[in-house]
């Protein structure tokens, strides 16, 4: 729930464009609308995947990479379709990462798990 209501709270703090409404030539790989124009910081969809990789940090190994190359991954896209740029996807994954490790000690997840 943090992740989800943190990012709108921040972009009513940051007025920043989104790349893809600068493109001069047309939206020749980005998406046409990708939300308002001036809520690019912080990216939501990166917060969420920070978060999600942070509480896979407590998986088994195979299961904990695969979480994280797919979050990063997913984040990656928002670049990619010119709806974020590249400093609101890694602030907003940074974002999402910090917010799970802060929540662990209130909620307790992931004591006495270990991870090899």
């Amino acid at each position: 729930m943090a992740t989800a209501v943190v990012p709108h709270a921040l972009k009513h703090v940051f007025n920043q464009r989104r790349p893809d409404r600068l493109t001069i030539l047309g939206h020749l790989h980005g998406v046409p609308i990708s939300g308002r124009p001036n809520d690019a910081f912080p990216s939501g969809h990166a917060m969420h995947m920070g978060a999600l990789a942070s509480a896979a940090s407590s998986f088994d190994r195979p299961y904990r990479e695969l979480t994280w190359t797919a979050a990063v991954g997913i984040s990656l896209t928002r670049i990619y379709v010119l709806a974020h740029w590249t400093s609101d996807v890694v602030a907003g994954f940074a974002s999402g990462y910090l917010i799970d490790r802060l929540l662990r000690r209130w909620t307790g997840y992931g004591k006495g798990t270990t991870t090899p």
